[in-house]
């Protein structure tokens, strides 16, 4: 029975590690599903050798966490294997073995439940994050509660090689600010990082835009693959935001005159 006790034990480690990783990767700029998917990969060791993968490396603070996640993988892949040899094998009966594996299931089961509880979510994270604030120099930051703070409003990466209207055309030709859209960094071929670009720089059919703006509108600029097309569409999208900000001056107005 120790040994199917330690299985859960460790398997209920790796769950909290695999979280920690992830709100730590989160903290450093990362999106929640990205995050999450690098964690596990690092700590299980499986996919974690994708392009992405290059690109997290490259940032030292995310280096760091990777290099830890791998490290405790492979000590609890280790542990998980021996105790499941030790949990059926040298049984001195039936009944032994079969209390093992109901209380595998048991076990396994508890887990499952505890990693679907929103309450149970909440407070380990709340958790981690003082401790990542009061032991590291990772500054807990919620940056989707920053990016959506109004409305829609979203970060999101759009694929040049599935845009055409972007292709071949500098920043300041697209004038995609005029749609409420901002470009706040490129993502290039060789996975290198353009932060804040400037309106000169020439977009490559192979760059990733890192774009934010409400989230119906990046939608539309990432489907714009005609080239024509996508001129008028740009029409329609500025004309629209236009329409949004003589609003807001409207409402702006409204409220200083009631003052």
């Amino acid at each position: 029975m120790i040994p199917i006790l330690t299985l859960i034990f460790v398997v209920a480690i790796s769950m909290f590690i695999t979280k920690a990783a992830t709100l730590a990767l989160i903290h450093t700029g990362m999106s929640r599903e990205r995050a999450r998917f690098q964690a596990r990969s690092a700590f299980s060791g499986a996919g974690f050798t994708t392009s992405e993968s290059e690109v997290v490396v490259k940032h030292p603070v995310r280096r760091k966490i990777i290099m830890v996640l791998i490290l405790l993988g492979n000590a609890g892949v280790v542990t998980v294997i021996s105790s499941l040899i030790l949990g059926f094998t040298g049984q001195e009966n039936n009944t032994s073995e079969t209390r093992n594996i109901l209380l595998l299931v048991f076990g396994a089961s508890l887990l499952f439940l505890a990693t679907r509880s929103d309450r149970i979510d909440r407070f380990i994270e709340k958790m981690i994050n003082y401790y990542l604030n009061r032991f590291t120099d990772i500054r807990p930051k919620n940056f989707s509660k920053m990016m959506t703070i109004m409305e829609d409003y979203e970060v999101s990466e759009v694929n040049i090689s599935e845009n055409k209207w972007l292709q071949g055309k500098s920043l300041k030709d697209l004038k995609l600010t005029e749609e409420g859209l901002l470009v706040l960094g490129i993502i290039r071929n060789d996975n290198t990082y353009i932060g804040v670009p400037r309106g000169r720089y020439q977009i490559e059919a192979e760059d990733k835009l890192i774009v934010y703006g409400k989230g119906d509108r990046v939608a539309a600029l990432s489907k714009r693959s005609d080239a024509l097309a996508g001129k008028q569409e740009h029409k329609e999208s500025v004309e629209a935001h236009e329409a949004e900000l003589d609003e807001q001056d409207a409402e702006i107005a409204d409220s200083e005159k009631s003052e």
